[in-house]
């Protein structure tokens, strides 16, 4: 028993170790809660209609949140909630991009960046590559939306969400 506590322990001393650094939420900067649309291409799919396009696998209502790091203000993690990348996936995860650059036109970059996954931690398996997108600010100068771009891993995959108004 006390094995198998200690190596309880230890993994969970890995675990939070290993986290990418937490973000803070700043009022007015683009930070709060998104709800949007991921989809994930893998070339799984047989095209029927060469009119039509046909996506290996669509998440709808997925919650996103961005976090500035406290250390670099134009560093941000974003961070996808209760997320599947495929229909054959039998867990969702609460999946992190680390320190991703988004300037002050709110335009978002990142290459190489290996992402985290809830308490799994990294999976440098599925490493962010070509991350590109843009947070939209409306007439106040306050965030309205979210758009992403990259390859996880081998595979493209977008997503598009509004941010939802919140009682603060």
């Amino acid at each position: 028993m006390k094995t198998k506590s200690l190596f309880l322990i230890s993994l969970l001393a890995c675990f939070v170790a290993c986290a990418p650094e937490g973000g803070v939420h700043v009022h007015d900067t683009p930070t709060g809660k998104i709800i949007g649309t991921l989809v994930v291409t893998d070339g799984s799919y047989d095209v029927v209609d060469t009119d039509s396009v046909f996506y290996d696998y669509v998440g709808n209502n997925i919650e996103a949140e961005l976090t500035r790091l406290t250390s670099d203000t134009t560093k941000y993690n974003i961070i996808l909630y209760k997320v599947c990348f495929s229909n054959h996936m039998p867990v969702s995860i609460d999946m992190t991009i680390p320190a991703v650059d988004i300037d002050n036109r709110g335009n978002i970059a990142g290459d190489s960046i290996v992402p985290y996954a809830g308490a799994f931690g990294e999976y440098p398996r599925y490493t962010i590559r070509n991350l590109s997108g843009k947070v939209v600010f409306d007439a106040e100068g306050k965030a309205g939306a979210l758009t992403l771009q990259m390859n996880c891993g081998r595979y493209p995959t977008s997503y598009e969400g509004l941010y939802v108004q919140y009682n603060q």
